[in-house]
């Protein structure tokens, strides 16, 4: 079974887990090179926070953002740009990015045509809110997975029509505030993942440093990074056959660790269920 260690290089000022605001293009290049040396796979760029409250930069800031770091890194690793403007994954695979990850639900219209002429793989997440920076319409934990479990298999037929092949598709089934505030849906997710229907490019779990952690009491990056390393590590084993599996991290050296930890184990979310 195929893992990817995607590893994550926020370009924006204001995002919710590095928070460093003013960030030169040198210190995330810096960090993007150390996580490629820590054993990282793929990186992940994005200019556009999506986080609640967030706003929107325009495409032409969030490429201001990217751009340079795209160039540096595409020569060292494959890259991923996370964006829900077509336009950008347009200028981006023709940068060197090897996936474009939509966070948003596939909201811009042309972006399935963009990716149709790529050669590119295309992640696409499950969204159920009404735009990239909205958050008005989660789901509930009652339904949660059958909810995405119909959302992807549908994906996967609409891009397949739009001459996208299954190979390069790579399913995201959302988590934490994508999915609901209430933190016990995304880990019902969690436990099922090896249920979901899935491309043959294969599925991506990005849990990492999301809101939902703090149920278990986790208060510093440390223990969120050592939970999610451990999400990680059981979402590898229980996915079926020769799947492969991406798994998106800012920590990339813990998630290593938990990967060689066969004793690895989701903690005990159940307990918090009233």
């Amino acid at each position: 079974m195929a893992t990817k260690i995607v590893g994550i290089v926020n370009c924006t000022p204001d995002s919710f887990s590095d928070g460093l605001g003013t960030i030169s293009h040198d210190q995330l290049l810096e960090r993007g090179r150390r996580m490629i040396d820590d054993g990282a796979d793929i990186i992940d760029i994005g200019g556009d926070s999506t986080r609640p409250g967030s706003i929107c930069p325009g495409i032409e800031e969030e490429w201001r953002r990217i751009s340079p770091i795209l160039e540096d890194l595409a020569k060292r690793i494959p890259v991923s740009v996370d964006t829900h403007h077509a336009e950008v994954a347009r200028r981006a695979l023709g940068c060197g990015a090897s996936f474009i990850n939509d966070i948003s639900g596939q909201r811009d219209p042309e972006m399935l045509e963009t990716i149709a002429r790529s050669n590119g793989a295309y992640i696409f997440m499950f969204n159920p809110h009404s735009g990239a920076h909205i958050f008005d319409q989660g789901v509930s934990l009652d339904t949660a997975v059958t909810q995405i479990s119909g959302w992807i298999q549908q994906t996967i037929e609409v891009c397949v029509q739009a001459g996208i092949e299954s190979s390069r598709l790579i399913a995201d089934p959302g988590m934490g505030a994508f999915l609901s505030s209430d933190p016990l849906v995304s880990w019902s997710v969690i436990e099922d993942f090896g249920t979901l229907p899935v491309p043959q490019g294969g599925a991506l779990l990005g849990c990492s440093r999301k809101g939902f952690l703090k149920l278990l009491g986790d208060s510093d990056t440390q223990e969120k990074d050592r939970h999610s390393a451990q999400i990680g590590a059981v979402a590898v084993r229980d996915m079926p056959g020769t799947i492969p599996t991406y798994l998106r991290v800012h920590n990339v050296t813990t998630q290593r660790q938990a990967l060689a930890e066969p004793s690895a184990a989701i903690p005990d979310w159940r307990r918090f269920i009233k």
